[in-house]
């Protein structure tokens, strides 16, 4: 048949995409301008992009889902933006990430996940202050990466971490790089409008150049598999997107251009060699286009198109991590704004029983025969290709321990043979039969079980084997723990002693491994053949029921494995480390289970049971049968009642044994509410200082139904009152507690919600239940500190912007360049000062007057270009008086202080002409604040590493104060709201507290932040503690709480996020809330601080919708308190000014929230006078209620007077939580209805008119 009408197997894949709730939601991510496709997948894991700056990045299984925690544990890798990685081809847990801080580092992630936040890399790749566009690993040379920044190409070596190559060929950005399927050529598209092709290893390593997208946005190349064509995305010189197609034999020509659409964003292309199978991913898109290569004409046909989110980045997932048993072909992981989507791709067929190979060719393996080392020398190997069957088992994930340990396995690689050519991996077209040759089995591990197989049988079947020589033998090459048939390079010669030694050591150790377990299987059987005695003596009249069980269990198990080679229960796949109990293992050796006829055996597996399934009986009189003793998860001994009586359950006051050789410890491990602890007596129940009886069903792992739980007591009692005698069916109940999931003997304590309890599922009477309730007089509900921890009433709290019409907006050209020690933006309840651009240097300070409605005293009307103060030097701070609302103090980098007094009705045009100047230092000013209670006092912190504290009252102002003691640069410094102690935090990482008016050296210092990038420092808790905001050494940020008594060490310490902005700290004394956020930032950060444990309470973040430049937080007077508002900001955006209330929402909030708003120190208005202060005079601190007038405190309308409480009637009693679930006759459960109806019913004897007011007479007239 002709190819052109030969039909394609893949054109009707279609793309299934999964419900919501199987993708990955909740997750934070930004608008990266990167040549990356900002995901990535291997088949173990993926990792993408966190947070809008995304120096971060998220690491997680890559079959998990669900919803995700914005603190879970993250890869803090770098200081900027990530912009590229990639993981290993033959290691799953080995990462690539390059980033714009000119950084490479290598991750090693564990294979169980990351369970804490890691920061610390395998090794890091200096780029000589470049940034880094593109990562990536060799495709044949173990160890061998590439890295592209700026105009150069440079291949690492990880076994000796040096660059092994670089070309500076390049003239313009290498934007994008991909490598040939068997390494030896690669091709890159560049910021020049060319694409080049390159041996890494000739002598000129460019091999042709040719023109491409004539446009220098963005581009991409990915070669097309083995062929000798590549496939470019781009632009044209119109901005259209292009396809081209290109034989790399003749570069200069194109096969195939294809031009789309007008869209901004770049083509992501995402190529299967096996299938042809190409996708196409734009940033910003919401569609994803599938394309089927050809060879000839028309080359690209299009195929099922999948619309959904917009995309932000996308990749494929590894082949060798498909569901092949569902027919999906390619998995593309889209990455969208707050979720990540697995795409799947499926071609339809009638029925997916079997395995269908013609959908799954050979495709590339995870083992390498070829290092870096060698690839260097020159030497070629190609991948060895694997099989997707599922008996194959290939399909298994790669685990190579950390870097030092793949570079020890990489260093003990032989040379390959050139003469021999790779061989396909256990390659599997149809399913597997019984192999000719018997296989020694490998040797068990603890956790494996020999669960419902006969076990007669497979000795018999390992006693042939043992006398037999394996020709196939199981090996771990280069660190790769899988069975590899045939590497290429190692085959078995008659001629080669070494080889022929090296065979034989390992059938010797084979047959070891099979003594063994021929040994440990005897001793199992011995343990059988024990139980099976005490069964017949002890239990003769169940012997019909389990000689039947028993042999229909045997017939199966025969027809299972006789004829073929007996081998250990392979293991089920690694599961998600979201689930619980997933990493979990069974510490106990294994032991027997009965047989049963519920379960058949898998040659290809098996699955643990997952626990019981529920069974109670109706009457004590029913027929029993071991099947419905199997299904009750009950403690050994465990005495029933009449009512549900277990069908072995021993009569009434014949004591219960536990199993022979074993302590309370261990009974109480075996039982499914071991997580309560055990009452000493029933006496407990009569002093109503427990409800275990209730409690103990609530906990319980079991999700089964029990008619009759016994409480702890009874439980201890069973345990103590023992004869040393044991039944078959308890036995057979402990065996049945082994079997319940590893999720059951978790250390993952109990939720603490409420659950559903059953006795309200079913209710009868009975003698024993009425004894129960009737044991529980009161069952008090815990108090929810208890439960959960502390609780904040800011716990909720909201931050809400302000309605349009009070924003300033389109401020133009707002200054970004402000030294890390100024906030960038200050404003009181009036007005606010914006930092603008100055065009003949020097700096200026805009003053814009706040629209009305922003605070409660602002007036003015917004200005389109607002009047600014003009500088001759550059800004370093400045500040507004908080006792007067016209004066603004600017520092510049001259030394010198300029003040300013704004006119009452605002700045009218922009002046130059400072009210006084006067010099401050002899060199830059880092810092200036003003005092929090004595006015006219204001305080400096320059370069000269010293802090003044100077009395504008004066006409020529001198420093009165001068502290000492800095040895660096100061970063921050705070007083405390009394006006008595100043701290300051310094980059020689040390934390000072300074008494001014006592001591011009510091009382007490202590160590601070590690790094040296900034800090900030504030009082809190009363002048009793101090946050502190800095960096670690990864540049990770972190907030700081220390004891203003001990600066010795942090008393709690919080790790935010990798992100270069420094975190700028607010505190409402009145809440202990804390507000944090960094210029750049869209989120602010609200934790609660407390001097109890925890002592720093994370609350909820706001999330604004755009970043900002700086905020700035307004006195407690500006607040309204009627909104329940307890703090209000003004945040300034690109151009924007917006005000921004914090309130906590409250049913009642017509009453004054006086538990929310205590009385307030006055910060608005001055203590006393800046001279008086200097002369050592203390006062009383102002204090002022917020409560508006007329407005009734919450307090006084919840407390009732002593009056009110003797005529106001009897409280109805609490309904005993016991006695709601006995049944009740219809007449009585009518009645109860009735009354529940009546009571919220409000009845309202006043009618309607008797409210109303007369009218007029001369109203009549009109």
């Amino acid at each position: 048949m002709a190819w052109r009408f030969k039909a394609s197997k893949y054109k009707n894949a279609a793309p299934i995409v999964p419900k919501p709730e199987a993708c990955i939601r909740d997750i934070c991510v930004g608008s990266y301008q990167t040549y990356g496709n900002n995901i990535c997948a291997s088949a173990a894991f993926m990792a993408f992009n966190w947070e809008h700056v995304g120096s971060s990045m998220a690491v997680l299984p890559l079959d998990d889902c669900g919803r995700k925690s914005k603190t879970m544990p993250l890869l803090h890798a770098h200081s900027d933006t990530i912009t590229d990685m990639e993981f290993s081809p033959f290691h799953d847990g080995l990462l690539l990430t390059g980033s714009q801080d000119s950084l490479v580092k290598v991750w090693h992630i564990p294979p169980e996940g990351l369970k804490e936040s890691l920061s610390t890399p395998e090794c890091t790749l200096s780029q000589k202050q470049r940034r880094v566009e593109n990562v990536g690993f060799h495709p044949v040379a173990d160890g061998l990466i590439h890295v592209a920044s700026g105009h150069e190409l440079a291949l690492w070596d990880l076994t000796k971490q040096k660059e092994a190559f670089v070309n500076k060929d390049h003239s313009e950005v290498i934007q994008s790089t991909s490598w040939k399927k068997d390494g030896r050529l690669l091709a890159t598209s560049c910021k020049d409008k060319k694409v080049r092709i390159l041996d890494p290893r000739a002598s000129s390593p460019v091999l042709n150049v040719a023109n491409s997208h004539q446009n220098i946005k963005d581009s991409r190349v990915v070669w097309l598999g083995d062929n000798d064509r590549i496939l470019t995305t781009g632009f044209d010189s119109a901005r259209l997107r292009q396809i081209m197609i290109r034989d790399i034999r003749n570069l200069s020509q194109t096969q195939k251009t294809l031009e789309l659409d007008c869209s901004t964003g770049i083509l992501m292309p995402l190529f299967d060699a096996d299938t042809n199978m190409l996708f196409l991913a734009g940033k910003g898109d919401t569609t994803i286009l599938y394309l089927e290569l050809t060879d000839r004409e028309p080359y690209l046909i299009e195929g099922l198109r999948h619309s959904g989110e917009q995309t932000k980045g996308a990749c494929l997932v590894p082949k060798r991590a498909l569901r092949v048993m569902e027919g999906e072909v390619n998995r593309v992981l889209q990455l969208a704004g707050s979720s990540v989507v697995p795409i799947m791709y499926q071609v339809p067929r009638k029925s997916y029983r079997d395995y269908h190979a013609d959908l799954y060719p050979d495709t590339a393996g995870c083992v390498t025969y070829l290092s870096a080392p060698m690839w260097l020398d020159n030497h070629d190997y190609p991948v060895p290709n694997i099989s997707l069957h599922p008996d194959a088992n290939n399909c298994t994930q790669v685990h190579r321990g950390n870097l030092e340990e793949m570079v020890k396995e990489i260093m003990a690689m032989p040379l390959p043979k050139k003469d021999n050519k790779p061989q396909i991996v256990q390659s599997v077209e149809e399913p597997v039969k019984p192999a000719s040759k018997p296989q020694p089995p490998p040797e068990p591990k603890e956790e494996d079980r020999i669960d419902f197989v006969n076990v007669k049988d497979m000795i018999k079947g390992m006693e042939r084997n043992k006398n037999l020589e394996p020709k196939d033998y199981n090996r771990e090459t280069n660190g790769f723990h899988k069975k590899i048939t045939d590497n290429g390079h190692d085959k078995c010669d008659d001629t080669d002693s070494e080889k022929t030694e090296f065979v034989c050591e390992k059938t010797e150790k084979t047959v070891e491994i099979t003594e063994k377990t021929v040994e440990k299987i005897e001793k199992t059987v011995e343990k059988i053949e024990k139980t099976e005695r005490f069964v017949d003596n002890h239990e003769r009249s169940l012997e019909k029921t389990e000689s039947s069980d028993s042999s229909e269990s045997l017939s199966r198990s025969n027809s299972l494995i006789n004829g073929t080679p007996v081998q250990a229960p392979k293991p089920l796949p690694r599961s998600s480390i979201s689930e619980p109990g997933a990493g979990e293992e069974l510490h106990e050796a294994p032991k027997p289970k009965p047989r049963t006829t519920s379960v058949t055996v898998s040659t290809g597996g098996y699955k643990p049971r997952l626990g019981p399934k529920p069974f109670s009986a109706s009457t004590g009189s029913e027929e029993f049968s071991f099947d419905k003793v199997f299904s009750v998860p009950a403690v050994p001994g465990m005495v029933k009642s009449d009512s549900a009586s277990s069908p072995v359950a021993p009569s009434a006051g014949t004591p219960v044994a536990p199993p022979a050789g074993r302590d309370d410890d261990k009974h109480k491990s075996l039982s499914p509410t071991s997580d309560v602890e055990v009452a000493p007596n029933k006496e407990e129940y009569t002093n109503g200082k427990s409800d275990t009886s209730l409690e103990e069903e609530v906990n319980s792992s079991d999700s089964g139904y029990r008619p009759k739980t016994p409480s702890t007591a009874e439980r201890r009692k069973m345990f103590e009152n023992t004869d040393g005698a044991q039944s078959i069916a308890e036995r057979r109940k402990a065996y049945e507690v082994r079997s319940v999931s590893v999720a059951v003997e978790s250390d993952t304590p109990a939720s603490p919600a409420p659950l559903r309890r059953r006795d309200s599922l079913k209710s009868r009477k009975s003698p024993d239940r009425e004894e129960k309730r009737a044991s529980v007089p009161n069952v008090t509900t815990k108090r929810t500190s208890t439960v959960f921890g502390k609780v904040s009433k800011f716990r909720h709290l909201k931050g809400t912007p302000g309605h349009k019409s009070t924003h300033v907006e389109n401020i133009k050209n707002i200054s970004r360049q402000i030294s890390g020690e100024c906030n960038g933006f200050y404003a009181n309840g009036k007005r606010c000062a914006v930092p603008v651009s100055a065009g003949g240097g020097g700096g200026r300070v805009a003053v814009i007057e706040l629209p009305s409605g922003a605070t409660p005293v602002s007036k003015a009307t917004p200005v389109i270009h607002p009047p600014a103060l003009l500088h001759p030097a550059p800004l370093q701070d400045w500040a507004w008086d908080p006792f007067r609302d016209s004066r603004l103090i600017v520092a510049c980098d001259d030394g010198l202080l300029r003040e300013w007094i704004i006119p009452e009705n605002g700045l009218q045009e922009s002046t130059n002409e400072p009210n006084r100047t006067f010099s401050a230092h002899p060199d830059k000013i880092y810092i200036i604040r003003f005092h929090p209670t004595a006015s006219d006092l204001l305080t400096t912190a320059a370069h000269d590493l010293t802090v003044k504290i100077w009395d504008l009252s004066q006409d020529v102002p001198t420093a009165d104060i001068i502290l000492t003691g800095h040895t660096d640069q100061i970063f921050a410094l705070d007083w405390s709201p009394c006006g008595e102690y100043l701290a300051t935090v310094c980059k020689d990482g040390l934390i000072r507290i300074y008494k001014p008016r006592s001591s011009t050296e510091p009382i007490r210092s202590g160590p601070g932040p590690v790094g040296s990038r900034g800090a900030r420092i504030v009082w809190a808790l009363q002048a009793t503690h101090l946050v502190v905001t800095g960096f670690d050494k990864v540049s990770e940020r972190q907030i700081l709480l220390y004891k203003a008594s001990d600066l010795s060490a942090p008393v709690c310490t919080v790790g935010l996020d990798v992100s270069p902005a420094i975190l700028q700290i607010h505190i409402d004394h009145d809440s202990g809330t804390l507000f944090l956020t960094g210029r750049g930032d869209s989120t602010i950060y609200c934790y609660e601080v407390s001097s109890e444990a925890p002592q720093l309470c994370a609350l909820s973040h706001h999330r604004a919708a755009t970043l900002h430049q700086g905020i700035c937080y307004l006195h407690k007077n500006l607040v309204a308190v009627e909104k329940v508002e307890f703090a209000r900001a003004l945040r300034l955006t690109n151009g924007n000014i917006e005000p921004l209330s914090f309130t906590v929402p409250r049913i009642k909030s017509e009453l004054f929230q006086d538990d929310l708003f205590p009385p307030t120190l006055v910060t608005w208005e001055p203590w006393l006078t800046g001279k008086e202060w200097l002369s050592g005079k203390n006062v009383t601190p102002k204090i002022v209620s917020l409560q508006p007038p007329g407005m009734e405190p919450l307090s006084a309308h919840t407390t009732q007077s002593p009056g009110s409480r003797e005529t106001k009637p009897a409280q109805k009693p609490k309904p005993d939580l016991i006695k709601s679930h006995v049944p009740m006759d219809p007449k009585q459960q009518q009645d109860s209805i009735m009354k529940a109806m009546s009571a919220k019913v409000t009845v309202n004897l006043k009618l309607e008119q008797d409210s109303m007011e007369g009218v007029d007479e001369s109203e009549w007239d009109q």
